[in-house]
């Protein structure tokens, strides 16, 4: 029931020079639906009547030709639809040639229009639009239709004070704009969130928080999490929630996920985690699909994981919290109900080397269309001519041995007696057109619709639809694997209580801080907020800001025998007065590792 890891177009027990394959174009090769509003069948054998290919381009235009406003006299309108027409050209051009994969011509950004921005920031900032949820419905529209005419951090402030309740909009508000917090005016709107508070066992951590989430479905409440045994409360704890938990999903033994397992990193591996394997993939994590024959107990397991993943995800959308989970492209495609749009080229968003491996043989059915398309060949020429055709490395599509089972998953067939047909260049255009619906769609449909429902138990999954694909993981997980400089530090952080921006200390701090890898920001951030992960925008929108204060000492005990210690819930770091560099690099080191995963007093 798919568990295992992809692989190369080759059948297990298959001949090595198979793995040899290398390339990057992906080739033409679509998906066959039926309709992009019909429910995916779970491994049905595909009709060819039911055969009806839309490409994304063709897809993109016609929902540019049906776009709908409510004035629909506003001037406007003709060249809304132009822009959206040009845009979706930029994406999808390379629909228009056989054998050809591209990446958009121009970067999004390029169709940011500055002035409509300005004018939706001026509504976005304005506290009244906020607490009477009369932000402009031009706005919501164009950002709906046209999403690509605002930067992400316009789309993701309109998504969080537009979408929730009003009380979690004002509170969004307060923390882009403090001075409306402070202000004593007697016309100051305050929110009152409803909060919630569940203690949770480190151990066990997916069965609690499916219970939780199951609980708090439908409501409003705001999520606070402690930890049993453990004195520390808020926001602090509640981060680690989420990261924890969003970790127990990557694991190898819930068989949820292509790829490889893993040890897990060191920064989230919490103390029920001794030995277990974790699934990691460069591309992002997308489901391991399910054949039709897999026993219905496995299914309903699986089902119910990604039913429990999307109530975590939305849940954490709603509360502003940050996951520490890597999806893939192709897995937002799904979730934002783009999967009709899928092609050949989206492999390399779910695994790189059966994307190698197909684009070779798609080269081979591009050049067998070549022939077929010829007037000049006909007969026994063109028969010999098909015949001859040869892979970029040298041998037949038969010197493979493939059949019709899903590459990396033998026992999934790709039609009914799959495992006794073999592969030919005759039959490759079937083959190809199946191994792409069996990995994007009709493998992980059940999955994903069991994701996308326990989505909408929290809110309407809809209301990402001013999204893309490729902006998902930076509004679910925030910033990640961004190089720290001195400057940037200094810029937003807030020494104090001791310390200001000219003292020793916190200039060794920054010094430390700017050599940092990967790895160890992921440390230090947990370690400062609970969370592995900054939000986008990194330090600058971290809230409240990094503060860092001196931690006093009494004499005539020396600062270098102390190690530094946080409140969590405020990123409120403590820091005593290191006497060099390295001492300070050295006592970070032991409080980030002796601190991880539990929350005392200090």
């Amino acid at each position: 029931g798919g568990g295992g890891s992809g692989g190369s177009l080759k059948k297990r027990s298959g001949p090595a020079k198979a793995a040899s394959f290398s390339g990057s174009n992906v080739g033409s090769v679509k998906i066959t639906r039926s309709s992009s509003k019909e429910k995916v069948p779970s491994g049905e054998p595909i009709k060819e009547k039911d055969k009806v290919y839309i490409s994304p381009l063709h897809r993109a235009l016609k929902e540019c030709a049906s776009m709908e406003f409510k004035d629909a006299e506003d001037p406007s309108l003709p060249v809304i639809r132009l822009m959206n027409v040009l845009f979706q050209l930029n994406c999808h051009w390379a629909d228009l040639y056989e054998g050809v994969a591209g990446n958009p011509l121009a970067a999004h950004n390029e169709f940011v229009n500055n002035k409509l921005t300005a004018k939706a920031v001026r509504q976005l900032q304005d506290p009244f639009n906020v607490m009477t949820g009369s932000v402009p419905q031009w706005l919501k529209a164009l950002v709906k239709t046209c999403p690509f005419l605002f930067p992400f951090e316009c789309r993701q402030t309109l998504f969080y004070l537009s979408t929730f309740d009003r009380d979690r909009a004002i509170s969004r508000l307060q923390k882009q704009q403090p001075d409306l917090a402070t202000d004593d005016s007697s016309q100051t709107v305050s929110p009152r969130l409803d909060k919630k508070k569940r203690v949770v066992q480190r151990e066990n951590l997916l069965e609690q928080a499916d219970k939780i989430l199951s609980d708090l479905a439908g409501g409003k409440a705001l999520l606070e999490v402690s930890f049993e045994d453990e004195v520390g409360t808020g926001l602090g704890p509640t981060l680690e929630f989420y990261a924890l938990v969003s970790k127990e999903f990557q694991r190898a033994d819930l068989k949820m996920w292509r790829g490889e397992p893993c040890p897990p990193l060191p920064s989230t591996q919490g103390f029920s985690g001794g030995g277990m394997q974790y699934v990691h993939s460069t591309v992002g994590l997308f489901p391991a699909p399910l054949g039709s024959s897999t026993e219905f107990r496995v299914v309903e397991e699986v089902c119910n994981r990604f039913r429990t993943l999307g109530k975590l995800i939305a849940k954490s959308l709603m509360d502003s919290r940050i996951l520490d989970i890597s999806l893939s492209e192709a897995f937002y495609k799904w979730m934002l109900h783009m999967e009709d749009t899928f092609t050949a080229q989206d492999l390399q968003h779910i695994d790189t080397v059966v994307a190698r491996s197909f684009a070779q043989l798609a080269a081979v059915a591009v050049k067998k269309h070549a022939l077929e398309s010829d007037p000049l060949l006909s007969g026994k020429a063109l028969a010999i001519g098909i015949e001859s055709l040869t892979l970029e490395g040298g041998g037949s599509v038969e010197d493979l041995d493939l059949d019709f089972t899903l590459p990396g998953y033998p026992e999934i067939e790709l039609k009914i007696g799959g495992k006794e047909i073999a592969v030919t260049v005759h039959n490759l255009d079937e083959y190809l057109k199946l191994v792409v619906d069996w990995t994007m769609v009709r493998g992980v449909a059940r999955q994903m619709e069991a994701f996308r429902e326990g989505f909408n138990a929290i809110f309407l999954i809809n209301s990402l639809c001013g999204f893309y694909p490729s902006e998902m993981d930076a509004l679910l997980c925030g910033a990640n694997n961004q190089k720290w400089d001195n400057k940037e530090l200094m810029e937003y952080s807030r020494p104090n209580h001791g310390y200001s921006h000219d003292s020793r200390a916190v200039q060794f701090l920054f010094d430390v801080l700017s050599t940092y890898n990967s790895t160890e920001q992921r440390q230090f951030i947990e370690f400062v907020t609970g969370s592995p992960r900054l939000p986008v925008g990194g330090f600058k929108a971290l809230n409240p800001p990094l503060t860092i204060v001196c931690k006093s000492v009494d004499p005539p005990q020396n600062p270098d025998n102390f190690l530094p210690s946080v409140m969590t819930c405020v990123n409120y770091l403590k820091l005593p007065d290191y006497s060099s560099v390295d001492v300070m690099r050295k006592k970070l080191s032991v409080a980030i590792q002796e601190g991880r995963h539990s929350f005392h007093l200090s």
